[in-house]
């Protein structure tokens, strides 16, 4: 009989010892898995081309600042779609580290052909906007601005209501591009039907 409580009481024992390693083992599988699963959910691995342009190595997208973006937006906006007569064609000139070959090509083609309307009539632009949205949230973000276009000639005024829909793409920051932003292209919305730039 003392045989068996004997036995007994060190089966016991070594069952609680048992439940404590397995408790432990657990325990440290958990930590591992969490391990695994932080090294494996690092936020994508990100280069530069010599072109300035963002490639990532991962497939998961970066996340978007969006004040950022709607900040540069605005500033872009602002100096882009306003002129006046002495103004152009040089009024990108403080913004040419902000656009890309087809904005600035497409702006002086404008002028070029409107060039001697606008001097004869003395017609000066200024856009003042009125609301931004991100419509595609991955670079090239697409960025709808609303706003009224205030038109001046000699004869006349006019405040048209105007959409247009901006790329953005993502580049790497510089000193002479702090946003790390650049605007590739740009459509009025009511000459496309398109979702956003081509």
């Amino acid at each position: 009989m003392s045989e068996l409580v004997f036995n007994r009481v060190i089966l016991e024992r070594n069952n609680r010892t048992l439940m404590i390693i397995s408790f432990v083992s657990l325990a440290l599988n958990f930590i591992l898995v969490l391990s695994m699963l932080r090294v494996f959910h690092r936020p994508p691995l990100v280069v530069f081309a010599t072109d300035g342009k963002l490639t990532v190595l991962k497939t998961k997208d970066l996340g978007i600042n969006e004040t950022l973006l709607k900040d540069f937006v605005r500033l872009v906006v602002g100096q882009y779609l306003s002129f006046s007569v002495n103004s152009l064609p040089h009024q990108i000139d403080s913004i040419k580290a902000y656009l890309g070959p087809k904005p600035i090509q497409n702006i002086l083609q404008s002028y070029k052909d409107n060039q001697t309307l606008i001097q004869s009539e003395n017609i000066s632009q200024q856009f003042i906007v009125d609301t931004i949205t991100v419509t595609k949230k991955s670079s090239p973000y697409w960025v709808k601005v609303t706003g009224l276009s205030n038109i001046h000639t000699t004869d006349s005024d006019k405040n048209l209501p105007m959409t247009y829909v901006f790329e953005v793409t993502r580049v790497k920051s510089t000193q002479t591009n702090p946003y790390g932003f650049l605007m590739t292209d740009v459509v009025e919305k009511d000459k496309s039907e398109s979702k956003g730039p081509r």
